[in-house]
């Protein structure tokens, strides 16, 4: 070892090291806790799109009641109509008096026919001039409802608990799913810590060892959620980022930790030092967390192909809690490691050498057998199972964020419920459509209101519209037309008009998307043969529908261009050819596999019996997220098999033994790497929202899939089948040359 080597791993420097985490985690502990506070933009619109033209409009031509929906929902059951009454006006008063509110406007004089006496509802015009903006009102809107006492005229106090008011709405909706999110991470966590521990004692059978991993991706972790809660005060940060760093960080960050502190230990059980051991395991084990997580984060750099900001942030949390994660390995554990020095075992519980690994290692030493001996016959029943998973894929149905999301405890999730028994699922959120006339007097125009009838008509027909309210269909009541007049006319350019279109399902939900399709389909056709009207589309639904269209238009992108990334990469790491094409095969057949087992388990209902709801879809970004974050998680085991079979046939030159010591070397620790991830992830699958749902689901799943059937079987199988042409590449000889460093 070389003077300048025992420096880097000295003591001294590792002091250093610690003091550098100690003071990042001090600095960024604070920002980390309160990242739920910057949650926001969870909805954004796209530019130039038909949604975003509508929702300008709505905010400087009519309401924007109606551009970020929000209403106020009240029962008053049990209560004298005096007292309804009187408290309602109560409710009426202190939303008016909140400085954000413009307007209140009871929906009872919307409406021709009420569905009940004791059931009362408001629509709340808010002054904001973004999603993210509307989404920032909502908490003072609560406030002054439930924190402060709502004096009715007769001088009664605040409401009992059973009857207050619910705030719900598209702004409400978003703001409760992240409050709701940061609720069931901070739950998950508190899972997800304690049962990687107990499978790291048993995997290190000592309590130190088994601590580091857990210290040293939580230092990685939280170091990342506190730069990204500082970002967010210039960026915005929707709820997928901190589940997806906290799932990301723990599981790859334990992992890498894990192969680090495994490899370290065997050096030292062959008699070498302290500082010799270490040595080695950077040159080894560190080589390959630091390739992994150059793989890793290549995943998540297709994200950026895709023009929405919140993908954006989405992809450097992930780079970024990756590089941290990768970084505390490589540094903080070392520092643990010398300072620790004999106390690195401290807290053993068994013997290392104990029958049981034997035993294992034996098992491993068998199958590698068993493979190699039947390599044809393993690939292709493994390709089989692979594809047969893969299949329900074609039957996959995409949705966005939907209202049976939110757990029933969230507010926005009352209100809308009942709100959707009194009147309808689409009340709420409505699609909205634009009107453009030609000139101002359109509405004294007879053929102008019999083209508008006509399209009305056409709309009604469709199985899934509940109502559609237009000023064509005049309402029986002159109060409610007097509403809807001055509702649904523009009023500082009259030449514009809304069609309000209901639809009978969760505006959000699959049925409502291919509704929306239908009503899209007849309006196009409508306006070929109309008097010169324009139409466009609006509303929270198409906007999300609008979003998954530019995601849909890029998807090519990003699968081409983490397809090329990773098979770059480790054409350079491995300096082969067929190695990295094996693995970007095998890798994108587990993505696929992933998804077929997400439409069986949350669109087909087969988690029903594990109390998942069955949602009729998987969300779109879920989709996305899971492409690129497999893909960079696969690469994790992939490398590390990988380093092991070169390390061995480097030495022999023999693909056979090379492939049957790798598989010994690495099975246990990737089963065990695997367990760990798959648990973390479970915790996460396990929370209130549904999209966390998915993301915890698809990961476990894929996770275990790749560490049984793709490293077990189909990665050495397939390298069995191509022998030495493995380290192939064009333009040179069939020779080995040196690892990249």
């Amino acid at each position: 070892m070389t003077g300048q080597d025992y420096h880097y791993l000295s003591h001294r420097r590792s002091l250093a090291w610690m003091v550098f985490w100690l003071v990042l985690v001090s600095l960024l502990a604070l920002p980390a806790w309160n990242f739920s506070h910057q949650i926001k933009g969870t909805l954004t619109g796209i530019p130039d799109s038909d949604a975003e033209h509508v929702r300008k409009a709505l905010e400087e031509n009519f309401s924007t009641a109606l551009a970020y929906p929000t209403a106020v929902v009240w029962n008053g059951a049990g209560l004298s109509p005096e007292q309804r009454q009187t408290r309602w006006q109560a409710i009426l008063d202190a939303v008016k008096s909140d400085e954000n509110v413009t307007l209140v406007s009871d929906a009872r004089r919307m409406l021709d026919k009420w569905p009940r006496d004791d059931w009362y509802a408001a629509f709340v015009e808010l002054k904001a001039t973004s999603y993210g903006d509307a989404e920032k009102k909502i908490p003072g809107l609560r406030k002054k409802l439930h924190g402060e006492s709502i004096k009715a005229a007769d001088g009664t106090t605040t409401l009992p608990a059973a009857q207050q008011p619910k705030i719900t709405g598209g702004p409400a909706l978003f703001m409760d799913l992240n409050l709701s999110s940061t609720d069931a991470l901070r739950q998950a966590e508190i899972k997800a810590l304690p049962v990687a521990f107990i499978i790291l004692l048993f995997v290190f059978r000592s309590v130190v060892a088994a601590l580091l991993p857990v210290a040293v991706a939580g230092v990685g972790v939280l170091v990342t959620l506190g730069g990204i809660s500082l970002l967010a005060n210039y960026w915005p940060v929707t709820f997928f980022v901190p589940n997806l760093i906290t799932m990301i960080g723990l599981g790859v960050g334990i992992d890498y930790s894990l192969i680090f502190l495994a490899r370290y230990r065997r050096e030292r059980d062959m008699h070498l030092t302290k500082q010799e051991a270490l040595r080695v395991t950077m040159q080894t084990a560190g080589r390959t967390v630091v390739t992994s997580a150059v793989m890793v984060m290549s995943g998540f750099v297709s994200l950026l192909v895709i023009p929405l900001q919140f993908f954006h942030s989405i992809a450097v949390a992930g780079m970024l809690v990756v590089g941290c994660v990768a970084a505390s390995t490589l540094t903080l554990l070392p520092s643990f490691i010398m300072l620790l020095g004999q106390y690195l075992e401290w807290g053993r519980i068994v013997s290392r050498k104990n029958p049981l690994s034997e035993r294992m290692r034996l098992l491993y030493h068998h199958w590698a057998r068993l493979l190699l001996a039947y390599k044809w016959g393993w690939f292709i029943a493994g390709t089989f199972l692979l594809l047969l998973l893969a299949y329900p894929l074609t039957k996959l149905k995409v949705t966005a964020i939907q209202v049976n999301t939110l757990p029933l405890t969230a507010e926005a999730r009352q209100g809308y419920d009942s709100l959707s028994r009194e009147l309808g699922a689409g009340w709420l959120m409505p699609t909205i459509l634009l009107v453009n006339h030609p000139d101002e007097n359109w509405i004294m125009d007879e053929a102008a209101m019999a083209r508008e009838r006509d399209l009305v008509a056409k709309i009604r027909q469709l199985d899934n519209t509940a109502d559609v309210v237009s000023l064509a269909n005049d309402p029986t009541s002159s109060a409610v037309k007097k509403a809807r007049m001055a509702t649904m006319i523009g009023s500082n350019d009259i030449k514009q008009s809304l069609i309000l279109l209901i639809s009978k399902t969760d505006p959000q939900s699959a049925e409502a998307r291919e509704w929306f399709k239908k009503v899209s389909n007849i309006i196009k056709t409508h306006e070929i043969d109309n008097g010169g009207e324009d139409y466009h589309i609006g509303g929270i639904a198409a906007t999300t529908i609008s979003a998954d269209d530019v995601i849909f238009g890029a998807l090519p992108k990003v699968i081409l261009v983490t397809l090329c990334t990773t098979f770059l990469l480790l054409m350079y790491y491995m300096r082969a050819f067929l190695v990295p094409l094996k693995a970007i095969t095998l890798n994108f057949l587990c993505v696929l596999a992933a998804y077929g087992f997400q439409v069986l388990w949350f669109e087909q209902g087969l988690g029903s019996f594990a109390h998942f709801a069955q949602t009729g879809g998987v969300n779109t970004i879920v989709l996305v997220i899971l492409f690129c974050t497999l893909f960079g998680l696969s690469m994790d085991y992939e490398v590390f098999i990988l380093c092991a079979i070169r390390e061995s046939w480097l030495d022999e030159h023999n693909m056979n033994l090379a492939i049957e010591d790798g598989l010994q070397r690495t099975a246990g620790i990737i089963t065990s790497a695997a367990v760990i991830m798959v648990s973390v992830f479970l915790c996460f699958a396990f929370g209130a929202v549904v999209e966390t749902q998915q993301l915890g689901i698809g990961l476990s799943f894929a996770v275990l899939l790749d560490a049984t059937i793709i490293r077990l079987v189909l990665a050495p199988s397939a390298m069995a089948i191509m022998g030495k042409w493995s380290w192939w590449l064009p333009g040179r000889k069939l020779h080995i040359a040196p690892a990249a460093k």
